[in-house]
């Protein structure tokens, strides 16, 4: 009997350990290389939004998502912030403004398109819910408590009323020290880089931003071209070194060159040239030369229409074939780009259809006195298109219009 029990206790040992081994291994520690984070589209401002989940009691905010804004925040006295979690972030370390005795709280300013360079918030660590991909796997795992540096600030009226309705903050991606990216960057030693794929309809259809890479989507190998991101002296001179340029050599419509003076894409007249991306205007502005070049191309092949506001130029869809604004009759532009590449812009991104019989061309002419950059891209142009940015590689790369390959930033 005592040896029976032995032998029991022996075989029951083994078989807890198995199991105990067996259940760690199913259970891996997790390993991100890609964070996901899901973007909305709001129609009424023609912006895009996400929701972040942050902290512990877990509050929830509405953040519209700017590619070159300097940092996460939101304003967290309106959503009852009161984290347990949340950590400051030390005094000294990169981005923290200084006050004239001492740093008593890490301070940064608020950087973007739909704020005031003046606005400063309190910088703090806390734990943001993120989904995420694994090396091994193109699987979007379950939300991850991400350690990651968030901007706190108070309710702002001035602000707020220039944010879309119900969002509460800014997620910004740009390349500065305060960056929410620059902090997953080095605290999961990911790539630098952010790839953007914005929704073109409203509602449960988003889009996603990825953070450490591209997605890993079989519908989209092979279809990102790419061209170099580049410096701009005058806007690092002026503090503003996390925006995102690339170089426009010249814009042909049907692979016929817009005449306009091409020095303006360069520096001249008050411009300090190149090519912004800024997802956080509706549609791309034209310096007045470039715009009216490419209006006469369009009526070249369209008849025209009456202005639908907030658009200048109109044509009737007839002379689009009426069916779909991927079809021949609509002019492709191509923006041709550093390096060869070229950017294909198709009737879905440069055409607004605002009524059954009436398009509008998606572009608008710049204020003369407010643009200093000759064209900037805004979100409509990039809906639907894959865009990454690599940082590490100072290289931008971007897929034209995905629904010409039947799929989109919101496949179902």
């Amino acid at each position: 009997m005592s040896r029976l029990f032995i032998f029991l206790n022996i075989i029951f040992v083994l078989i807890a350990n198995t199991t105990s081994l067996t259940e760690h291994n199913l259970k891996p520690k997790p390993k991100p290389n890609t964070f996901v984070i899901p973007v909305f589209k709001d129609t009424r401002s023609g912006l895009y939004y996400t929701n972040v989940t942050v902290g512990k009691p877990p509050v929830v905010a509405n953040l519209v998502v700017d590619v070159r804004g300097s940092a996460l925040w939101f304003e967290c006295d309106t959503v009852g912030y009161n984290s347990t979690t949340s950590t400051p972030v030390p005094c000294g370390s990169p981005g923290c403004e200084q006050t004239k005795d001492k740093c008593t709280t890490c301070q940064a300013y608020l950087k973007s398109e739909l704020t005031f360079n003046t606005q400063i918030a309190t910088l703090i660590n806390d734990d943001v819910m993120l989904r995420y991909m694994s090396p091994s796997s193109a699987y979007v795992a379950p939300k991850l408590p991400v350690r990651a540096r968030i901007a706190c600030r108070g309710y702002f009226e001035g602000m707020m009323n220039m944010l879309p309705a119900g969002t509460l903050g800014i997620l910004g991606l740009g390349n500065s020290s305060t960056s929410f990216v620059s902090s997953l960057v080095s605290s999961y030693k990911i790539p630098f880089k952010v790839s953007l794929c914005l929704p073109s309809k409203p509602g449960n259809n988003p889009g996603s931003v990825y953070i450490g890479g591209s997605p890993k989507r079989k519908d989209l190998t092979g279809l990102l071209v790419s061209t170099p991101l580049i410096s701009n002296r005058e806007t690092k001179e002026h503090g503003e070194d996390y925006n995102y340029f690339i170089d426009v050599k010249s814009i042909e419509v049907n692979g016929k060159r817009l005449s306009f003076d091409h020095d303006l894409l360069k520096n001249k007249r008050g411009h300090w040239g190149r090519t912004k991306i800024k997802n956080v205007i509706p549609y791309t502005l034209l310096e007045a030369s470039i715009y009216k070049a490419l209006v006469r191309a369009f009526s070249e092949k369209a008849k025209k229409r009456k202005a639908v506001y907030p658009f200048t130029d109109c044509f009737s869809y007839k002379s689009f074939g009426e069916k779909s604004l991927l079809g021949k009759e609509t002019p492709v532009i191509s923006l041709m780009l550093g390096e060869g590449a070229k950017w294909d812009i198709y009737g879905p991104n440069s055409l607004v259809k605002v009524n059954k019989n009436v398009v509008c061309l998606a572009f608008q002419e710049a204020d003369e006195f407010e643009s200093l950059f000759p064209i900037e891209i805004g979100g409509y142009q990039m809906e639907d298109n894959l865009v990454e940015f690599d940082l590490e590689a100072s290289k931008f790369s971007f897929t034209s219009s995905l629904l010409r390959h039947n799929t989109s930033c919101s496949p179902q």
